[in-house]
């Protein structure tokens, strides 16, 4: 006997079976069995399955009727060979801990008759955003399943006998046969347990919904009429009964007219409902289901809708009429979502895109979205980019996305950090990105002041920074020593080096990124990955102005097993960038030179204050190779120096401090603030 079967009724789903079928297959849980239901496919979905199939003996491939999901599912459930069963959509996929964490939570409550989790959209960009999780669905879920459906299909582990002892799916219905058969499953006394922290990946797309809005709107009538005649025994007051069963629907009508007015679609054929009135303390709740329904209807993130505040309003004001939304309770909904989003409706200030790229960043990740968050300008589309990390990042950040709806969360096979950049910035909702990697700072004023600067430079500016503070593993500053005082045309700079100086301090415009060719994913593939800032800076500055905020407003953390700390790396990839200058700019040779010079000078003094010796010793025969006589300046001048305290590193595992040392944390939102000249001198 099999543990677990999930059933995967597939329709015309070629574009999207192979990657759910590899999400069940991947998955730690291995007893475990993928019955795909070919429900009169006209496309390649056949084919992809059976050639999965030679695979991987563990799927099997059955013909649906051709009479719609619950019966493709049904028609699943009688091949199923599996103790428990998970339903997934073929456009659809789960993380590899999903059935794991179903099953052991099922496994270890023996009362109950399915486990289930969270669930989360995801956009037609991969974007996923508003992770959500009915934490209190267990105590009396008849009575939530009667008002509501607040599970994804594949959020539940099922016991198959129960499944089949209350008949399976109403293949009658549609849509919402899901929520159909988790209400019947609650009344035949069935009780969950949950697994918090876990989240289904639901896909959203032009046509995501089961059938029309207005289809959608009648079959969820359908069983929300069916869960309150089951309810009917619980209310001492028919009327009570009738006034909750009316405001259920007339809840779902308000989202189903806010998910038609994200399509630009007209609401047809809806009955007359009752006017919603919420009380304070609903509205909160109310708002964010407008939010997810706009998102639904429009495939697009909760932030991007404060891009535009006044359409936004627009389409709010469409699907809340007067007949539907009471005036009060309307304008209480939008002040609740403009809130949410960070939106101060009377003056909407303009929205800036954060692409945070992060590889097993679980130390780092929640303190560099605390610096972003709390900015001073609000108005922000976040994007966390997962580069295939295999620890628990990717579950961090979507816990950050489900306490605020800016945030958002891609994820990527390795691809290094250019590859999550670019992937970040194109998906973005604003003309203007940030990047921040994901064990770095800023402080609470980065943002503002960059786009001030950037107004004050005019059109031709493309790109803003800020000085940069040296932060360790704790964040206490280390150093803020470096402050170049270079704007404008930069061009001639930049051959001499990074005066940036990292990958979190830039505010960029998409034009200028655009024009660049975004980041250099090839330097991944020749093993040179660390400076993929510098070439795009570079690029940037041939034909844009940089602008420069004064302040040290970036927190660059130094950690011994960031990329940045490979010196061998970081020196191959910084040669790539020199190669590429002097290709496209050979009149500056002499000036390129001398930058390569320099960072391989840095790089030298840089591997022995780290203790790094071996790199040291390489770098070294490499530069006395490359500028024998820059060598024998650096012998007599810095490098001892830098040896003495790599070796007192090595021996003691701190750097030398003065004295009077005090450790000073950089200042982030929460901290202080704002981050000050004091707080910046270590």
């Amino acid at each position: 006997m099999t543990a677990v079967s999930v059933i995967i009724p597939a329709r015309d789903a070629e574009a999207t079976l192979g990657e759910t079928l590899a999400s069940v297959l991947g998955q730690e849980f291995v007893d475990i069995e993928a019955i795909v239901v070919d429900d009169e496919s006209r496309d390649g979905t056949a084919s992809i399955a059976a050639d999965r199939a030679k695979d991987d003996g563990r799927i099997r491939i059955v013909t649906g009727p051709g009479e719609g999901v619950g019966a493709a599912r049904n028609e699943g459930l009688r091949h199923a060979r599996g103790d428990a069963v998970l339903f997934l959509d073929a456009d659809d996929w789960i993380s590899r801990g999903h059935v794991e964490q179903l099953h052991s939570a099922l496994r270890k409550d023996e009362n109950a008759a399915a486990s289930y989790c969270g669930y989360v959209r995801v956009t037609p960009q991969g974007q996923a955003f508003m992770p959500r999780f009915a934490k209190d669905l267990a105590v009396d879920p008849a009575q939530d399943f009667a008002h509501r459906n607040p599970l994804a299909s594949h959020s539940m582990l099922v016991l198959r006998q129960r499944i089949e002892a209350i008949g399976g799916f109403d293949s009658s219905l549609p849509t919402c046969e899901d929520w159909d058969l988790w209400q019947r499953l609650a009344f035949s006394g069935a009780m969950l347990t949950e697994a918090p922290g876990l989240y289904a990946f639901y896909r959203i797309g032009p046509d995501s919904l089961s059938a029309n809005v207005t289809q959608l709107f009648s079959d969820a009538a359908t069983v929300i009429a069916r869960g309150f005649a089951h309810l009917g025994g619980t209310y001492k007051d028919r009327q009570l009964m009738d006034e909750a069963q009316d405001m259920a629907l007339a809840y779902f009508g308000l989202w189903c007219r806010t998910v038609a007015a994200a399509q630009g679609q007209p609401l047809q054929n809806l009955p007359p409902l009752p006017q919603i009135q919420a009380k304070e303390e609903r509205l909160q709740a109310a708002a964010s289901m407008l939010l997810e329904a706009l998102c639904t209807g429009a495939c697009r993130t909760p932030a991007s809708f404060a891009r535009d505040w006044s359409a936004t309003n627009e389409l709010l004001d469409r699907a809340m009429i007067d007949s539907v939304v009471s005036p009060e309770t309307r304008e209480g909904l939008k002040l609740k979502l403009a809130g949410m989003l960070r939106v101060e409706p009377s003056s909407p200030k303009e929205l800036v895109s954060v692409v945070i790229p992060a590889y097993r960043a679980t130390d780092t990740i929640g303190e560099t979205l605390a610096s972003v968050r709390h900015q001073t300008h609000s108005a922000l589309d976040i994007t966390v980019v997962d580069d295939g990390s295999p620890d628990a990042t990717p579950d961090l950040a979507l816990a950050e996305a489900s306490e605020d709806p800016r945030i958002c969360v891609m994820q990527q096979k390795n691809a290094g950090v250019a590859a999550a950049r670019n992937a970040g910035w194109k998906a973005a909702a604003a003309d203007l990105i940030a990047f921040v990697d994901a064990d770095d700072l800023w402080g609470p004023n980065k943002i503002a002041l960059q786009l001030k600067a950037l107004r004050e430079a005019g059109e031709e500016a493309g790109l803003a920074y800020t000085w940069y503070a040296k932060i360790d593993a704790d964040s206490h500053i280390i150093s803020s020593n470096y402050r170049p005082l270079i704007s404008g045309r930069v061009l001639e700079d930049i051959f001499r080096g990074n005066f940036v100086g990292n990958g979190s301090a830039a505010l960029i415009t998409r034009s200028a990124l655009e024009a660049a060719g975004g980041f250099d994913s090839s330097l991944k593939d020749r093993e040179a990955q660390g400076c993929e800032d510098f070439s795009i800076y570079f690029r940037i500055a041939e034909k844009y102005r940089f602008a420069l905020v004064p302040e040290p407003l970036t927190g660059y953390r130094q950690l011994s097993g960031a990329m940045s700390s490979d010196m061998m790396r970081m020196v191959r990839s910084f040669e790539l960038v020199g190669q590429e200058m002097l290709s496209r700019h050979p009149d500056h040779r002499r000036a390129i030179i001398r930058g390569q010079n320099h960072f391989m000078i840095w790089s030298l003094n840089t591997a022995a204050e780290r203790g790094d010796f071996a790199s040291a010793v390489r770098l070294m025969r490499k530069f006395a190779l490359r500028a024998p006589h820059h060598m024998a300046a650096l012998m007599l001048w810095r490098f001892p120096r830098a040896l003495m305290r790599g070796a007192r590193r090595r021996i003691v595992g701190t750097p030398r401090r003065r004295k009077n040392y005090k450790p000073r944390k950089f200042i982030i939102a929460g901290r202080d603030d704002c981050v000050g000249e004091e707080a910046m001198r270590a």
